[in-house]
């Protein structure tokens, strides 16, 4: 396999242990027969990379590491040119990587990636726009613009930045009045936080078993104070959240969302985007190729 590594080095663990994590690594994938070349990039830089490795015809794969926003802009560029994504999971969600089952040790995951086969998942669509993961209104679109304001004032504290963040997000609940219509029908809801997931999370891990069964999840958080945010919340760390019933969830192939507004923001796996509405969201039925640890690739 021939493969060009591209590391966001804005990325939460490359601003912690510094540029050097990614010494080595070219010899550790060429070490197993493989060749790498990495290149160590500015978020500024990063779609410019991955546009010029997505049209490059002789290589195989790309690895991307960085967090989930950079995954999503990978999976986007690279959903049907024939080339895999591989995923060094290096932010502080790594929802992606997660799901994958990839290992969290730098070392470990380069290992895992040399060794991995190939495998076809799904990716979510919003008006267009590509996310492997989840997109969220209300509550969580604020917490993802409170997360990039807090990642700046603390770029070597992830856990303090994103304590700071939550603290920002909670104490201003955004009140929403939504319809939100799929193959079974139109519903009316009033609401603090909606979540749209590609495929399905199991309850109590919140990670995917499957990735490519070709349906979206839509999560409804009711009300419009604090309280049954905060109840939701406890129970999705508790991972009872399914069994609760404080969380109103939905499973559909199309889902469309109609705010009463013309534009709001919405995070698209981590990262904040404005989007007219309607809100119109599929799924891209085994739409990318992602190298995966061999022993965990699911049968067909």
């Amino acid at each position: 396999m021939r493969a060009t590594g591209i590391i966001n080095e804005q990325a939460g663990t490359v601003l912690e242990l510094g540029s050097e994590i990614v010494e080595g690594l070219a010899d550790r994938f060429r070490a197993r027969g493989h060749e790498l070349e990495v290149q160590l990039v500015s978020p500024d830089e990063i779609e410019k990379a991955l546009k010029s490795a997505a049209a490059r015809p002789d290589i195989d794969a790309v690895i991307v590491g960085g967090g989930d926003g950079s995954q999503s802009l990978a999976a986007s560029l690279l959903a049907g040119t024939g080339k895999a994504l591989g995923v060094l999971p290096l932010g502080t969600m790594n929802l992606l990587a997660r799901d994958l089952e990839m290992p969290f040790d730098l070392k470990e995951a380069v290992d895992a990636l040399a060794e991995a086969q190939v495998d076809l998942i799904d990716l979510g669509d919003l008006n267009g726009r590509t996310f492997h993961s989840l997109a969220g209104l209300g509550f969580l679109a604020r917490m993802a613009r409170e997360r990039q304001r807090a990642r700046f004032e603390l770029p070597f504290a992830r856990w303090l930045a994103f304590a700071l963040a939550l603290w920002r997000a909670i104490t201003r609940i955004d009140r929403m009045l939504l319809e939100i219509e799929t193959e079974d029908g139109k519903l009316v809801r009033r609401c603090s936080a909606v979540l749209v997931t590609n495929n399905i999370y199991r309850e109590s891990e919140w990670t995917r078993e499957r990735m490519k069964d070709g349906l979206l999840e839509v999560h409804v958080v009711r009300g419009w104070t604090w309280l049954p945010l905060a109840k939701a919340g406890f129970d999705l760390v508790l991972g009872r959240w399914r069994q609760k019933g404080r969380i109103e969830s939905i499973s559909a192939r199309e889902i469309t969302i109609t705010p009463r507004r013309h534009r709001i923001p919405v995070s698209i796996d981590g990262e904040i985007v404005f989007e007219h509405t309607p809100l119109q969201f599929r799924v891209r039925r085994a739409a990318l190729k992602v190298l995966r640890p061999i022993k965990l690739v699911p049968p067909a």
